[in-house]
Order: structure tokens, then sequence, then C-alpha cells
């Protein structure tokens, strides 16, 4: 009676391997271990019969001639740090394939920390959070691979915004986005929100104008121009500013034909202090170029405009 070898022991347990946790004979070998190719369980180590350890030129471990020869050699275990990496990479792999990854949980506090830098209140982040996870929710559904969640993210923000009136774009939004890491751009937004039908509610100029006149008060020089025309009176400081708001803001009912309602309410805070200029000292209270440079709007783009407001109501100055 023939007795086994130990090659032909090890065979024959490696064909009654099985794996302890889901009871499948889907067994893999790798360098060191032996995986379930379902669950990614290591079901056991492999039995190597070398005295040394050495490697041939694709990285695969070998044992020294005498040992390779022999047929009688002692199994042994082995432990070898380099081995553990082929074992890591089926995990990782069964991970993927069976994994629930979810992109909101994985960027939930970046997302956060753009919609707190935003000024957002605490109802319209979870607001934004909660249709954003719907959507997400949906598209898994569908079977579409979302790779971009800031790119709804931003859509979603976009549309929050314009509904409680708040005075935006897609470029400030993009560009809060990108402060943070995100890779975006404003083309991809509009197509997402144009593509999925997103319905975002007219903006009107005269929300834009509290935004520039803003601007305009916290500028240094035009506070000392202002005061300057004042003669240092602060009363008739304040009512300098409130009145060429006020003005402004009449003017931005006039219908925008297409305009962009940021730059036009510009235009209408230009043409309102050219008109009062004109009343106390002669000429506009303000430039082109220091409405340019502190709304950072283009000086062509504000002349065209502004002819098309005079144009409007009739005027020749």
């Amino acid at each position: 009676m023939s007795t086994q070898t130990s090659f032909e022991q090890i065979e024959e347990e490696e064909s009654l391997l099985y794996c302890t946790d889901c009871n499948s004979t889907d067994i893999v070998e790798t360098l060191s271990d032996y995986c379930c190719r379902n669950c990614g369980a290591v079901v056991g180590r492999r039995m190597e019969s070398t005295h040394f350890l050495s490697r041939s030129s694709n990285g695969e471990r070998s044992g020294s001639p005498e040992s390779i020869r022999s047929s009688k050699s002692t199994s042994f275990r082995v432990l070898d740090a380099r081995a553990g990496e082929k074992r890591e990479k089926w995990r990782r792999l069964w991970k993927i394939s069976n994994s629930q990854y979810c992109a909101i949980t994985e960027n939930k506090s970046r997302i956060l920390n753009i919609l707190t830098n935003l000024g957002l209140s605490e109802t319209s982040t979870n607001e934004i959070m909660f249709e954003l996870k719907k959507t997400y929710t949906a598209e898994r559904r569908k079977g579409n691979k979302v790779t971009n969640i800031f790119l709804i993210a931003a859509a979603i923000t976009l549309k929050q915004l314009k509904n409680k009136k708040r005075a935006t774009s897609i470029n400030t939004i993009v560009q809060t986005f990108k402060n943070f890491g995100c890779k975006l751009s404003s083309k991809s937004v509009r197509d997402y929100i144009i593509d999925n039908n997103i319905a975002l509610r007219s903006t009107s100029p005269a929300i834009f104008v509290n935004q520039h006149m803003a601007k305009l008060r916290n500028s240094d020089s035009i506070r000392k121009k202002f005061t300057v025309l004042t003669n240092g009176n602060d009363l008739e400081l304040d009512m300098l500013y409130t009145t060429i708001e006020r003005m402004a803001t009449k003017l931005s009912i006039i219908k925008t034909n297409g305009r962009k309602p940021s730059v036009l309410s510009a235009s209408c805070i230009y043409l309102a202090s050219e008109l009062l200029g004109h009343k106390i000292i002669g000429e506009s209270i303000l430039t082109k170029d220091e409405m340019s440079r502190i709304c950072k709007i283009p000086t062509t783009t504000m002349r065209a405009h502004v002819k098309y407001l005079k144009a409007q109501i009739n005027i020749k100055i």
C-alpha cells in the first residue's frame, strides 16, 4: 500500500476546501492564502514545501533547488508580507463589486461646509440634502452611473437660492464648490439643469440692486467720493446712497428682454447716479470704470445696457 506524498496530501486538502461563511466551493489560490471568490473571506493559509524563500523574475516565490527536486520535503506554513498584497487585492475587488457605495455619505461633510459657506440656513441645508439624496437614489435605481455628486448638489443649491429669491449666479455657486476642491464647471451645471428640466424661478434685476449697492457702501473710494459731495454730512451721505438705490430699483422694473439680471441691475445703478448727478453737480456721480471695477462687469457690456435703458424710458443725456 503506497503512502501519499506531502504534495498529494496538499492537493487532496485543496479539493476539500470550502468557505465556512457562505459554504461556497469557489476558492481562489493566492500567493499565501485560499480566498473565497464569492464573499472574499480567507479560508486558510497555503502550505509551502520549501526551506528557503527566493523569488523568480515575475515575483513568484520558489524554494531552493534541493527542496524542489525532493519529493518528501517537509511542509510547513510560510508567512510572507508580500504575499498579503494579492490577498488584499481580492478583498478590495469583492468589496467594490458587492458594497453599496454612497457618494453622499462619502462627501457629506464637504457638501455641508459648502452650503454653510454660502450662508444658507439649517432649514435650507436640510432641504438641499434631502433633495440631493432623493435625486441620487433615483439615479442609482435607474442604473445610471453617478460620477459627479457635486454637479447635482450645485444644481439643487442654485434652484434653492433662486426659489428663495436670493441674488446669485451659476458662476458664484461653481466658484464656491471649486474653493473646496470640487471639479466643476459652469457649463456642466447649466447643461445638467437644461437636460433634467430643473425649474428655476426667474430672478428680477431688483434683487441684485441691493447686492451691488452693498458693494458700493463698502468701497472706501466711493465713500470718500460721496463724502466730498455731501461735505462730510453723514445724514446727506446716507440719503445719497438711499436715493440712488431707490431710483435704480424703479429702473429695474423695465423688461430685461433676455439680458442678464445682475448686469442690468448694475446698469440701473449707474443710470440712476447719472440722472441724479446731472441735477446736483451737472455730471454723473459714478463712472463706468468705477462700476466695472466694483461690480466686476465689463464697461462695454454696461454701456450697451445703459443705452438700452435710455431707449426704454426715452431720455437723452
